[in-house]
């Protein structure tokens, strides 16, 4: 069979939908497909490479909502698995005259009313009803990261039956095999002292911003924050690491809080597994990739109680969660876990556990068969 991947963004850029892409493309490669990823050019990147095997077709933005049609005829696929917001309406009309390609639409999460942290043409209202019209578009079928982007699609009025949840996977076995200090060496954190992590992009949807007011008091505490700082010309999104920084001089806490950056693939397992909690304050999560992995690596999670995050974060279980925005309430459990030793524990304990069923097989194996459903 054929596949044909479409994505605003993809790899060499890193993100979780660019990161999905690559893992569901490869996958069918080995699984004896042939598949392929169409996305939009980015500097420094070449117009068609290969990665892991997969062929990279890459257009200007503009060729991905016009003349993307023409590249999807010349491959001549079985079935056309879109992540695209921009080539959304020229899909979707593809999708009406050639009713013999099924077209499954991928959104990983609706973001209507949770535009503040983007920049430009992306942070307007007029994006957003932008958003709410391509939503609607008709397509054969839906694929959504979690129950709850599901819902938020019934809500918008798409048709349930034809809506497929199919949750992304973790690299289980890549974590929990160091010894956990690879922090403490690399940048001589004492042993006395309870390391706190944040991977994610530094955006306000990230929330990186509540966890440094959360952990202001929190004198015996070090803050990882992993993750690069979002280029708008790439992604639309505003970066904030610079009102980070000034947030952490405000509170004099820079022996404390240390800017990891962007880190080496080879070094993801090594960080997660020298986090002593992991706190991911997103406003708005489509399923938590971050929080899953942190959980694989056996850590205890802090995160709000909002979106797709209670579907894989138990309160009381293997995570605490606080209110929405809360920064108190952000404190108050991240403060339980580190004075409660018990509590911390019974939370490590569960954690591995309840992840486990998130692997990159089984959510190949439930694409597969949404897959088959249409073809």
């Amino acid at each position: 069979m054929k596949f044909v991947h479409i994505s605003d963004v993809a790899l060499p850029h890193i993100g979780g939908v660019e990161y999905v892409v690559h893992k569901y493309s490869t996958m069918q490669r080995w699984d004896g497909h042939k598949s392929y990823v169409i996305t939009s050019k980015l500097p420094n990147t070449k117009d068609f490479e290969e990665i892991d095997g997969v062929p990279y077709y890459r257009l200007s933005k503009a060729e991905m909502g016009t003349s993307i049609i023409s590249k999807i005829k010349k491959i001549k696929p079985n079935l056309v698995h879109t992540h695209s917001y921009i080539a959304a309406p020229v899909l979707s009309y593809f999708h009406k005259i050639n009713s013999n390609i099924p077209i499954l639409r991928h959104i990983h999460d609706v973001y209507i009313g949770k535009y503040e942290e983007y920049s430009g043409w992306e942070g307007s209202k007029t994006y957003e009803r932008f958003e709410g019209f391509i939503i609607k578009l008709p397509y054969t079928a839906y694929i959504t990261p979690s129950k709850y982007t599901k819902s938020r699609l019934v809500e918008l009025g798409l048709p349930e039956e034809r809506i497929h949840v199919v949750h992304p996977g973790v690299d289980i076995e890549k974590f929990g095999k160091s010894d956990g200090n690879y922090l403490r060496e690399k940048y001589k954190i004492p042993k006395d002292k309870k390391i706190i992590g944040f991977v994610g992009r530094l955006s306000t949807g990230k929330g990186p911003q509540y966890l440094i007011e959360a952990a202001k008091e929190m004198k015996d505490v070090y803050i990882v924050l992993v993750g690069p700082n979002p280029n708008p010309k790439t992604s639309g999104i505003l970066g904030i690491e610079d009102m980070l920084k000034n947030l952490v001089k405000k509170y004099r806490m820079e022996d404390r809080v240390i800017f990891a950056g962007k880190i080496r693939d080879e070094e993801v397992p090594l960080y997660y597994d020298s986090f002593d909690i992991f706190c991911l304050p997103s406003i708005s999560e489509g399923f938590g990739m971050s929080i899953a992995e942190a959980l694989a690596a056996g850590k205890p999670v802090v995160s709000f109680r909002i979106t797709a995050i209670p579907e894989i974060v138990r309160d009381g279980y293997n995570g605490l969660l606080a209110e929405p925005r809360d920064v108190n309430e952000l404190r108050e459990k991240l403060e339980m876990l580190i004075n409660d030793e018990n509590l911390y524990e019974k939370l490590k304990k569960n954690a591995r556990g309840s992840i486990e069923k998130y692997t990159w097989e089984n959510s190949y194996k439930k694409l597969m068969e949404v897959y088959s459903l249409y073809l």
